[in-house]
């Protein structure tokens, strides 16, 4: 049952859990979400389900029907070609003004995400390999870290929310996806250096650089089948 911690919302608690089995792949691009079922899983109101599933579709985890209701929101080629121009056009302007304006305090916090991003492997051991959510949730942290000296509340909100999506082709991209034919630590030291270096430029050329291949990645495998075998049906759910 969701419960209270400190002044967290029962909201607030729900959307947290949901966005984890959404971007863990414990459910399935494109399946639906039932308030009613959501409500007795969790113990909490249908219109405490209804505030989360809403904070859901504000970063766009989930997508909202007219007559079909909730659904996680589907994968697809044009969608992620899409999303990796926003996310170059946004996260780029605000890496270039974190570049130019960050101080020693960020650059000693740039350090440190980087350090705790290192420290984590990309893959559980297996078999099956399995992600390691301790690497995304540092991977996420290292990306917004870059940024967070920009000094756009706003510019950082829409961030988030491109990052957050991005996340979840990388969940259902297949363990070591973005590890093929590429080398993700040497990007990541490359924005670091790049970034120390107040070379805003330089940066925001690497970014772009780095998520285009994923971008490239993700369409290699995520969609080396059928688009539809992404949804609720191929993993056994209803839809």
């Amino acid at each position: 049952m969701a419960k209270r911690a400190g002044g967290e919302s029962l909201a607030v608690s729900v959307y947290t859990r949901l966005r984890s089995a959404v971007l863990n792949g414990e459910l399935a691009p494109g399946e639906r979400l039932k308030p009613a079922d959501l409500s007795s899983d969790f113990g909490v109101s249908l219109s405490v389900v209804r505030e989360a599933l809403g904070l859901l579709a504000a970063k766009d985890l989930v997508q909202v029907d007219r007559n079909r209701g909730f659904r996680v929101t589907p994968l697809s080629m044009q969608a992620l070609t899409d999303l990796t121009e926003a996310r170059a056009i946004n996260e780029g302007s605000a890496l270039r003004l974190s570049v130019q304006r960050g101080g020693v305090t960020w650059e000693s916090e740039v350090l440190a995400a980087h350090h705790r991003l290192a420290g984590q492997a990309m893959l559980l051991p297996g078999p099956p390999l399995r992600r390691n959510e301790d690497w995304a949730r540092a991977h996420l942290e290292f990306h917004h870290t870059l940024i967070k000296a920009c000094g756009n509340a706003v510019l950082l909100d829409i961030c988030t929310r491109l990052s957050d999506a991005a996340e979840l082709y990388r969940a259902w991209s297949g363990p070591g996806g973005e590890q093929r034919h590429r080398d993700v630590a040497g990007e990541h030291q490359g924005l670091v250096d790049a970034a120390l270096a107040h070379d805003a430029d330089l940066a925001v050329a690497r970014f772009e650089a780095h998520v285009n291949r994923t971008r490239e990645i993700l369409m290699e495998t995520s969609f080396s089948v059928e688009p539809a075998s992404w949804g609720p049906a191929a993993a056994g759910k209803d839809s």
